[in-house]
């Protein structure tokens, strides 16, 4: 009997620790619901020792902004952020686009304020001073002998005399200086002398004034008093066969780059008024020459349609 009531007594023993140990376990499990890291965001523990931490599902509290992650873009480039224009490129020649040193000439070819040298004289815009002369003449170089007219204005002079070493370093040979600038009187005298040429010939003298008007300025609508304009060419006369020699085809091709523009081209006679004159070129500053070049216009062309003051 004895027995028996001790056995009882250390089963109730032993029922009594093992209801500690669970009720021990579960307060644990209970009291450790996660731990905390620095950062302060809750992990879950892991109270059966497997080794493997789960992360809980994370809800924020009410009335709290959820953190906002930024998409993640490429950065864009100066090219994707420039705005989107329809004029033609403003085209700066560097350096190496010439076989020579030009940069001594760069302010010349491509003058900050190229606009000073859009002048327009044509027909249906005379020069209304009929003593206008500039005065910052200068001398050019390659004016063929006997020529009188032999200066431009600075910037074009400068400009001219670099197109010319450029050429020469492109196998351009003989090119010279035939005319350049002409004063009011001088381009008088020079239209005169073809009037009388033509009635020579038995025209009246109105005959001989629209014949002569066809490839010779009336004075006061010449550009070359403006010194902006100058006839080069290696023939004995001024001719068109010069577009097709090497030097005629170089200088149509490469003026731009000095910011000159073959003033009278081909088919455009009924803007220009004057005949396809292959050897007349025209200062205009590079700006404004590379677009002319690009357009494939005249000058007429380009300020009335393209140019924005």
């Amino acid at each position: 009997m004895r027995k028996f009531i001790l056995i009882i007594l250390c089963a109730a023993t032993l029922l009594s620790s093992f209801s500690c140990v669970v009720i021990d376990v579960d307060e644990t499990t209970k009291s450790q619901p996660g731990s905390v890291n620095t950062s302060g965001k809750e992990t879950s523990a892991d109270p059966i020792g497997t080794g493997v931490e789960t992360i809980p599902d994370i809800t924020e509290a009410p009335g709290t902004t959820p953190p906002v992650t930024e998409p993640v873009t490429e950065a864009k480039t100066e090219a994707d952020t420039e705005p989107k224009t329809t004029e033609p490129p403003v085209t700066e020649a560097p350096e190496t686009m010439f076989k020579t040193d030009l940069s001594a000439f760069e302010k010349y070819m491509d003058p900050a304020d190229p606009s000073e040298y859009l002048i327009l004289v044509n027909p249906a815009n005379p020069m209304t001073d009929h003593s206008y002369k500039p005065k910052d003449l200068t001398k050019l170089v390659k004016v063929r002998e006997g020529r009188s007219s032999k200066y431009m204005r600075e910037y074009a002079a400068k400009a001219f005399e670099a197109m010319m070493k450029e050429a020469d370093a492109n196998g351009c040979k003989d090119l010279s200086v035939t005319s350049a600038f002409r004063s009011y009187s001088d381009q008088e005298s020079l239209f005169q002398y073809y009037v009388d040429k033509f009635m020579a010939k038995g025209m009246s003298k109105e005959e001989a004034i629209a014949a002569t008007r066809v490839d010779t300025a009336y004075p006061g609508e010449s550009e070359h008093q403006t010194g902006l304009a100058v006839d080069v060419h290696n023939l004995s006369a001024a001719d068109q066969k010069f577009a097709d020699k090497y030097e005629g085809k170089w200088l149509a091709e490469n003026c731009w780059k000095f910011g000159f523009i073959l003033r009278y081209p081909l088919g455009k006679e009924d803007i220009t008024g004057y005949v396809f004159e292959p050897w007349h070129f025209r200062f205009v500053g590079r700006t404004h020459a590379k677009r002319i070049y690009d357009l494939g216009i005249t000058l007429e062309e380009y300020l009335e349609k393209y140019y924005k003051d």
